[in-house]
Formats: structure tokens, sequence, C-alpha cells
């Protein structure tokens, strides 16, 4: 062997590659060791961790559903361990995805109604802590509504991309609801106030509109051929669905579904006559099935009284207090609002518990921030429902005529619930609804581009 061999030889080290996987394994080893100092046992969770927040940036429209109701089940013991908050762990890696889609091209601007509202909302609770009289909640509620919040209701508009993406986010609601579902059935408890309840009584009302947002995908996807395939016993998981959501006994999410339910058939029969028949056998199987629920007795007589005496049952219930408190609040400051957060200084004067809030979006906007914005968050609702239905009229196919009542049944359902429970924060679902109703009212139902990327 030649000198200049010998030396080739001896002066040979790891390429670059090699190199790189033994820095890396170098600095791996040593977070794991730091992790186990700091963690201690609780570290053999990273890794799982780890893989699942690989598996949620890899399936976005996942963490997109995740992030909406991962709130239900943070009294679980597993969630209740994790040494963060998980609702924004998962804020921080939709954003990622979102920033990420948005620097590739691959995001659609807001449109101008979607933005503005928004945007002076979150202004004006900004600015109307100046003179709230519960500045510290009225802090924390601003902070949540431009971050998490805001990122779950402009989300759509990176995450969708064409047909499949809007019939794949169906899809996932509807799993994820089954899911929930399930958790309900097994470990619910019907001990406390004799209703079905899962993660305490906090928890009832938005258990309920998730397990009936599922049901409503099934249902009517099942109905109108959205989901071709198992139609039957897709609708009667959906039915199963309606039956737990009545065990739990809550009012509020009962009458979205059925108000989203009507304006949704009406608006498919309005342009589809035929389409009758399958609604009347729908409700005909409900109708049958329904004696058969065996349903707890409190949950039994809170849906009875609604089903023969609306009205005086809205009338008995706390909130007719807080509509009639906000209603008062919006005619003494119509201009400006008590302030964001303010309406918790009458809680305990009108229900001797506490409620923050109105229960109701429209009436929560105009008593804390004003008249202004209450009207301009109607107007973006109205806009947009009249876009979506425009698109589905005028749709090229009833492939996608139908996917487009789906989607707008599935809004209409949070629209319609927001408006007995929760407040800006607690209403996510509602706010991010809002945002794929508009990118479809604005894109309608756009088929894959060629040469564009797989969504991952």
């Amino acid at each position: 062997m030649s000198a200049k061999a010998l030396d080739l030889n001896l002066g040979a080290g790891p390429d670059r590659s090699t190199a790189a996987l033994i820095l890396l394994g170098g600095l791996v080893g040593c977070l794991s060791a730091l992790l186990a100092v700091m963690l201690g046992p609780a570290a053999l969770g990273v890794p799982v961790l780890a893989v699942i927040a690989l598996l949620l940036l890899r399936h976005p429209l996942v963490l997109f559903v995740v992030f909406g109701h991962i709130g239900l089940f943070k009294q679980e013991p597993v969630i209740e361990a994790l040494p963060f908050d998980a609702t924004v762990a998962l804020g921080i890696l939709l954003l990622a995805v979102c920033l990420q889609r948005v620097l590739s091209r691959r995001a659609t601007a807001p449109p101008f109604m979607f933005l503005v509202p928004l945007l002076v909302i979150a202004i004006l609770m900004a600015i109307s802590l100046n003179w709230t009289p519960v500045p510290d909640y009225g802090l924390s509620k601003t902070l949540r509504f431009v971050t998490l919040t805001s990122i779950g209701a402009f989300a759509p508009f990176c995450l969708l991309e064409s047909r499949d993406d809007l019939i794949r986010l169906l899809k996932i609601f509807a799993g994820c609801a089954v899911v929930a579902g399930l958790l309900v059935g097994v470990f619910g408890s019907t001990a406390a106030e004799n209703r079905l309840e899962f993660g305490g009584a906090a928890n009832t009302i938005f258990t309920s509109r998730f397990l009936l947002s599922g049901a409503l995908v099934l249902i009517l996807g099942a109905m109108l051929k959205v989901f071709p395939r198992h139609r039957v016993p897709l609708a009667l998981l959906g039915l199963v669905l309606v039956g737990l959501a009545a065990g739990i006994g809550s009012r509020g999410p009962i009458v979205g579904l059925v108000l989203a339910m009507v304006c949704t058939l009406a608006a498919v029969v309005l342009r589809q006559p035929a389409r009758v028949l399958p609604v009347l056998a729908i409700v005909a199987a409900g109708i049958a099935l329904f004696p058969f629920i065996s349903l707890p007795e409190t949950s039994a007589e809170r849906l009875q009284g609604l089903a023969e005496n609306p009205v005086g049952t809205l009338n008995e219930d706390l909130r007719s207090r807080l509509y009639g408190k906000a209603i008062e609040l919006t005619q003494d400051y119509p201009q400006r609002g008590i302030g964001t957060g303010g309406f918790f200084l009458y809680s305990y004067v009108l229900t001797n518990r506490e409620e923050r809030y109105p229960h109701n979006v429209f009436l929560e906007t105009s008593s804390e921030l004003g008249l202004f914005p209450a009207v301009l968050l109607a107007a973006s609702v109205l806009l947009m429902l009249i876009g979506l239905y425009r698109r589905a009229w005028g749709a090229s196919t009833e492939a996608d005529r139908n996917l487009v009542y789906v989607i707008g049944g599935l809004f209409l359902l949070n629209f319609f619930a927001a408006q007995f429970s929760g407040d800006f924060n607690d209403n996510r679902t509602f706010w991010a609804l809002l945002g794929v109703g508009w990118w479809v009212a604005v894109r309608g139902v756009p088929e894959p581009q060629a040469g564009r990327p797989e969504t991952r």
C-alpha cells in the first residue's frame, strides 16, 4: 500500500450524516437524563407525549377537533396529572401548524366580514379593561380570547384546502363524538343529581353539545349520502348519541339540535322535495326508539318540562334572570358596555351562585362591550349563512350541495347552543365553526389542485 493511500485511510473520519446522528443522540441522551432528574418517574411519559404530539401534527384536523373539546376531559386523572395545561399545549401545536401553512402559502385569507368582528371584539375587550368592575377576571378572559379562542377561529383558513378536507373534518368530528359517547356511557355516573354526568356537573352542557354535534353529522351525513356506505348503522349510531345526550338532561343543546335539524332540513326540502321521505323515516325511527330509552329521573323531568311548556321552563330557569340583567346593562351602557367580565359583578345577586356571564353570546357582547360589536357579530353570522346556502343551492353536484348542508347544520347547532350556555371562550367551537362556514362560503367546495401537496 502506498504512503498516499495510507495517509488517506488514516485521515478518514465519519461523514456529516453520521456525525449529526451522533450529536443528536448525545443531545437526546442529555435531555433524557435532565428530565429524569427533574421529573422523576414522570419522565417515562415524555416519549408517549412526544409520539402523541407528532401524530397530531401529522393529522392537523384531528388536532383541530381535539383542541376544541379537550376541556371536557380536563378533570380526568390522566389529563389532570400533566405538568402543563392541555389546552395551551394543543393551542401551541395548532398555532405551529397554522404558521407552517401560512409560510408555505397554503392558507386562505380570512374574509373581511369574518376578520372585522373578531378584531373589534378583541380590541374592545382590551380597552374596556380600563372601566370594568372585575379587572382580574376581565384580563384573564381577554387573554384567552385573543390567544386560544382566536387560534381556533382562524385555524380553518390554514387547515382546509379541498373537498376531501371537509369530509375528513366531518368524519373526525363524528368519530371523536362517538369516542366521547363511549366514555360517557362506560364511565358516566348518575349518582350526583340523578342525571348522567361525566367529569362533573359543570361539564354536562358541553358534553351534551359535543355528543349532539356528532349525532347531527352522522344522521345528516347518512341521510344526505355524504357518507354513502353503512348509512343505516351510522344513522342508528347518531340516534344512540342523542339518547346519551338525553340522559345528560341539558336542555340547551337539545334545543340547538332541534333548531339546527329543522333549519337544515327546510333548506334541503326547499330545493329537493324528494328528500322529505328519508327525513320522515329518521323522525319516525327516533320517535319509535325514544320510549325504549330509560332516562335518569332528573333528565326525564327536565326534558319533559321543556317539551310540554318551553316558555314556562325558560321563565323558571335561572338563565332568564341573567338574560334580563344583560338586557338592562345593554340599555344602561349601549355605547361601551360595562366592561370585559363585568357581568360577573351581578353573579351571586341574580342566582346565588357563580354565573360569570349571561349564557348568551350576543347578550354577553352587548352588555360588556356595547351594541356595535354585537350587531357586527350578528351581521357576520347572517352573511356567512347566506353565502353558505347560496353555495349549496348553486353547487354543481348533489354531493357538494349535501356536504354544505351538513356543514351548515353543524354550525347552526353550535350557534343555537351558544345562546343558552358558555361565554366567549367556552364557546370555542362556535368561533371555530364560524371560520369553517366562512371558508366554505368564500371557497365553495374545491377539488384538490394539480400538484398540490398532500394534506398532512
